[in-house]
């Protein structure tokens, strides 16, 4: 007889305000090397279910929500309902042509219009380039996409000869960006640009279908499998906007994991200190934002995996809500918790991508996302707005403490400035709970585990594509291969009631938003052997995600914000989490927080200036 484990059986979820805070770190060994080439082997073998089941039980997978009896039916979609009404504080640009619906969130950018004193003669570029100094300096003529295009390909191909490669991306075809550079250039020329995003640099995850790209999903071997036939929804809107594609960034393999390590295209390096992980799955958008290579990237949000990056990368990650971006014309993956969010280089353009790419493909969806809506004024700090001195008054930011002081010191204690910060600008900080975290994060696991092996299953069967896996994908895709139909319907149930959590405080409570730190950590360092053997670090994963995967359970929209350094130079980020389908709401306090910490956001020690061509 096998050891038979009590069962614990939960009251209903809406009972539940408070309750113990158990969220702890994932107990599993580090493992890189010839100890993890031999355990991955060992693990792979036909005896090896005994071993599965020992390591379940000692690193606490699944058994925190195997062992539960929960009276609430699963929810396989967090899908929420639609708002009654926009906020007053919101515009709508549902159904406009994409240049229409960038004009209406232009006007809400106080002062749309280049800031050319970013950097001066002579001196280091003090900020990144926006939407804003890209239109400007084309509208003027002082520089043209073709120009900014050309720049672009010696600062990628000089980023390959660094020594370590940065690795922004992994497709890159100078000819095609130039290309469509010059088409850019004829029409500011002829003064007929499409939009205020016509000839604006940027990249896309390689998880996401771009023509003239194969999408590789940072495999070697997926595009020889599947064929790119068109544009996802948000690439062709981007497209009709008249931006300039540069390429498709690196991703952590598949999606799985969260520092970035891509032992088959090489390991993209952190602009901030190049021995550093970006963190993942969107590695070489959030990093080619960081370093200037362009203004926006597209990345996907599974676990975090647009935030994680932004974080550690110091730049803006916007994830929207469960439902808003369409998914079609990419690869199949974690399909009921993942988003397609952006980096960005400041609100103001978070805000403009936003407006382009939210709710593309969503027409005649069976679920009908929210209209789109944009802040109807992002918060303005110039002199002549500055007898609004409390433009956050009413808002009430809620802070789960135990949760929020649960990463290092330095997180905490930027995190900590920037909510006073909140508070000096009128928001109420309200002490919350919210309960069943460690469910939470484990239903997560479950969830998008499971999902990328059924993805990924016909990969996993042909013993020769599964040994060009890095190991850590390989282990990971092993690991839920094991987890049983029972254990994902009880992941569903968890999401249900995480959902009932967050419900109560956004809708009883009245709680705007919900802050956190966004990472445990600042950038971890990368371990030279783990660049070609891999490496499973469970421990460093749970410590980079700890803050993001109830979002992504419960379907709802979060926001990273750069909030500071960490003495050692390194970016710290606050996540705020909103209301379903309140983009703009975010984006207005984010906006407003911004201005706050503007003075300690430093620029990485890799950066290039596609204004005037000057590399860092």
């Amino acid at each position: 007889m096998g050891q038979q484990h009590s069962r614990r059986s939960l009251p209903p979820a809406e009972e539940v305000e408070e309750a113990p805070y158990e969220l702890r770190s994932i107990r599993a060994p580090r493992m890189t090397g010839w100890f993890f080439k031999f355990a991955v082997e060992v693990m792979d073998s036909p005896l090896a279910g005994p071993l599965w089941d020992f390591n379940f039980r000692k690193s606490g997978i699944p058994q925190a929500v195997r062992e539960l009896d929960m009276p609430e039916p699963a929810t396989f979609q967090p899908i929420w309902p639609l708002p009654a009404a926009l906020d007053k504080e919101e515009v709508s640009v549902e159904g406009k042509p994409v240049a229409e619906r960038l004009t209406i969130a232009a006007q809400g950018i106080p002062g749309f219009k280049a800031d050319m004193r970013g950097r001066q003669e002579g001196r280091q570029l003090e900020r990144r380039w926006t939407i804003s100094d890209f239109a400007q300096a084309y509208t003027s003529r002082t520089t043209t996409p073709s120009d900014v295009a050309d720049r672009v390909v010696r600062f990628v191909e000089e980023s390959e000869r660094a020594k370590p490669p940065m690795r922004f991306l992994i497709s890159f075809d100078p000819k095609d960006l130039r290309r469509q550079a010059a088409e850019s250039t004829q029409r500011y020329k002829q003064g007929r640009p499409l939009s205020v995003l016509d000839g604006v640099p940027y990249a896309v995850i390689d998880g996401i279908d771009a023509l003239p790209y194969p999408t590789t999903a940072g495999t070697s071997f997926l595009h020889k499998k599947r064929r790119v036939t068109g544009d996802a929804p948000c690439i062709a809107e981007l497209r009709a906007a008249g931006a300039l594609l540069i390429g498709k960034a690196n991703l952590h393999e598949i999606g799985v994991g969260m520092t970035g390590l891509n032992t088959v295209h090489g390991t993209t390096r952190n602009p901030y200190n190049t021995a550093a992980y970006t963190g993942g799955s969107s590695s070489g958008a959030a990093a080619a934002v960081s370093a200037g290579l362009c203004a926006v990237a597209l990345g996907i949000d599974g676990g975090g995996s647009v935030r994680v990056p932004s974080a550690l990368c110091g730049v803006v990650g916007l994830r929207p809500t469960v439902g808003r971006t369409s998914t079609a014309n990419c690869p199949e993956n974690a399909f009921s918790i993942m988003s397609f969010g952006a980096h960005t280089a400041s609100m103001a353009d978070a805000a403009l991508v936003h407006a382009v790419i939210s709710n593309a493909g969503r027409q005649g969806a069976a679920a009908r996302p929210a209209p789109t809506a944009v802040p109807a004024q992002l918060f303005d700090d110039s002199p002549a707005a500055a007898e609004l001195v409390m433009p956050l008054k009413g808002r009430r930011v809620g802070v789960y403490w135990r949760l929020f002081e649960d990463a290092q010191p330095e997180v905490v204690a930027a995190c900590r400035h920037a909510l006073g910060l909140l508070e000096e600008h009128g928001c109420e900080v309200v002490p919350v709970c919210v309960p069943e975290l460690e469910q939470v994060r484990v239903a997560q696991i479950l969830t998008i585990s499971s999902e990328l092996a059924q993805a990924y299953k016909w990969a996993s069967a042909d013993p020769a594509l599964k040994r060009q896996l890095n190991r850590e994908t390989r282990f990971s895709l092993m690991a839920a291969a094991r987890f049983s139909a029972t254990d994902y319907l009880q992941a569903q149930k968890i999401r249900t009631r995480i959902m009932t959590h967050y419900r109560r405080l956004f809708f009883q409570q009245g709680i705007d938003f919900v802050a956190t730190p966004t990472t445990g950590t600042t950038a971890p360092l990368i371990d030279p052997q783990a660049l070609t053997d891999g490496e499973s670090d469970l421990t460093l994963t749970g410590e980079l995600m700890r803050f993001t995967i109830s979002a992504n359970m419960a379907g709802i929209p979060a926001l990273s914000i750069p909030v500071g350094q960490s003495p050692s130079g390194l970016p710290i980020g606050l996540q705020l989490m909103g209301r379903p389908w309140c983009e703009a709401s975010l984006l207005y306090a984010g906006s407003v927080l911004e201005s706050a910490v503007r003075p300690l956001i430093k620029m990485p020690a890799v950066s290039y200036d596609l204004l005037s061509g000057r590399p860092s």
